[in-house]
């Protein structure tokens, strides 16, 4: 059973899944931060490629949208045949735009609740859960066939199996008379038809209702619209003017443990979790564990606890794509086996599609996970500036000011970092062969150094003596 705990008020409105007494998922929803991923449009045909058989659709965004062929239900044909230029469609997009390319586009719209999926244009097509009980399943058949127009379909969830036949025939009707409201807006002119908050609508439905122990919102009004939506979650949801203070760790706390790239354990062994722009790479380090030798039972052991933090982390932490795992050598068959089971068997607790593909040759475990959204160390950091050593700015000045022998006198800026490594490295004989008098400052608000007036002697003098500025020689 897991606990959802969403921060409306502010701006940056912030979700948290609790399970087990600790955070396992957290996601934030800013201003201006638009997802177009779910949104409904009606949108215009702009052009049809015969080659790529799929469209062009303009949906009043910067950029068309694309849809396949294999996206359009009532296509048999060629696309052509289904899409004619300046025809207008009602499309959805399935992922967000990536550079230059719009967003990927389905025709088969989906219309989401708690226990089913409207989709007003499947063409007849009902999918019900396997899972669920055979009476049920067969009710429900009977109902929908005699409910639903052929070319309108749906999807029984599994969790639609907890609740009473009753509960997801209203849901389903309540989906449709949705979609019925939007088809009759009268609009013309390419533009969203219908989106969802990602927080807390969509956050909420991520996850099947009955592992919902307790939903708690910092905001009454939110709470009320929350309950008429999701009436049977009406009884968990709970409005708690302080959300924050039922959370194992502060918000702002929390932002600061997801970015550090070092993940301590209590066994002494640690993660290095690195993202890179083709992949994420997490290091387990053993280091700091007495004796650091281990049998291969012992670093089965140790690999089985640092897979189940693992894998909380790439959830926490929203990391995505490929993922490459260098658990500590084992250098067994069978035991790799086992590690490669654990943690196929710990990503089916992630709501988030996981594939776990097993050991490379290099011996790094490799996975891939759905990519929804952006990694919060991304969106919580600035890029990392790429900087040269002390040694190396040590070197590169020595070098500029043997080439520059038109002048008689310079301003340097150092940092203070790049005095003593200058002290460190150069010797007296290397100095003199500087040809220029320098008057050096230290200004721990740059980074290395920086050449702030180079003239004659006099004129550095006498900007020296106007500026104020303290002055040693550097070399």
């Amino acid at each position: 059973m897991r606990k959802i705990v969403l921060h409306t008020k502010a701006a940056e409105k912030s979700g948290v899944v609790i399970e087990n007494g600790e955070i396992h998922e957290y996601v934030i929803d800013r201003p201006g931060a638009e997802k177009l991923t779910g949104s409904i449009f009606l949108g215009k045909v702009e052009r049809v490629d015969q080659g790529l058989d799929a469209a062009f659709i303009d949906i009043g965004q910067e950029r068309s949208g694309f849809l396949r062929k294999e996206m359009v239900p009532w296509c048999e044909g060629k696309l052509s045949t289904a899409l004619n230029i300046g025809q207008r469609v009602i499309v959805q997009a399935i992922k967000e735009p990536v550079g230059n390319k719009g967003a990927p586009l389905t025709a088969n719209v989906n219309l989401p609740g708690l226990y089913t999926v409207y989709q007003p244009f499947a063409q007849g097509k009902l999918s019900i859960s396997r899972k669920l009980e055979v009476e049920k399943k067969a009710e429900l058949e009977s109902w929908l066939e005699k409910e639903f127009e052929s070319s309108e379909g749906c999807i029984i969830r599994t969790a639609a199996g907890d609740v009473a036949p009753d509960t997801v025939r209203e849901e389903l009707r309540g989906l449709r008379d949705e979609w019925k409201t939007m088809e009759q807006k009268g609009i013309n002119q390419p533009c969203s038809l219908w989106s969802e908050p990602s927080i807390p609508d969509a956050f909420i439905r991520k996850f099947p209702a009955t592992t919902i122990q307790e939903v708690l919102i910092d905001d009454a009004n939110t709470s009320r619209r929350l309950k008429e939506k999701f009436p049977s979650l009406g009884k968990r949801i709970r409005w708690e003017s302080d959300v924050e203070g039922k959370l194992p760790v502060s918000f702002s706390r929390l932002q600061e443990q997801i970015i550090q790239p070092l993940v301590e354990m209590n066994n002494g062994v640690s993660l290095v979790i690195e993202e890179t722009e083709a992949m994420t790479v997490i290091d387990v380090n053993s280091h700091k564990v007495k004796g650091r030798s281990f049998s291969n039972s012992q670093a089965l052991d140790v690999n089985m606890l640092a897979a189940k933090e693992i894998q909380k982390q790439i959830r926490l932490r929203n990391l995505s794509g490929i993922i490459l795992i260098d658990f500590i050598s084992m250098k067994n068959e069978n035991k790799e086996k086992q590690l490669v089971s654990e943690m196929r068997k710990l990503v089916k607790e992630d709501p988030t599609k996981t594939n776990v593909f097993g050991m490379t040759r290099l011996g790094l475990l490799e996975l891939t996970r759905k990519r929804e959204s952006a990694s919060l160390p991304s969106l919580l950091t600035n890029p990392k500036e790429v900087n040269f050593t002390d040694e190396t700015a040590v070197y590169r000045l020595e070098r500029e000011l043997l080439q520059r022998r038109e002048a008689e006198a310079l301003i340097i800026a150092v940092h203070p970092a790049f005095m003593d490594c200058k002290k460190r490295l150069l010797s007296e004989p290397i100095s003199s062969k500087i040809p220029q008098e320098l008057f050096v400052r230290q200004d721990a608000d740059i980074s290395g150094y920086q050449i702030e007036l180079e003239g004659s002697l006099d004129m550095i003098r006498e900007a020296v003596q106007r500026r104020g500025y303290h002055v040693d020689n550097l070399f």
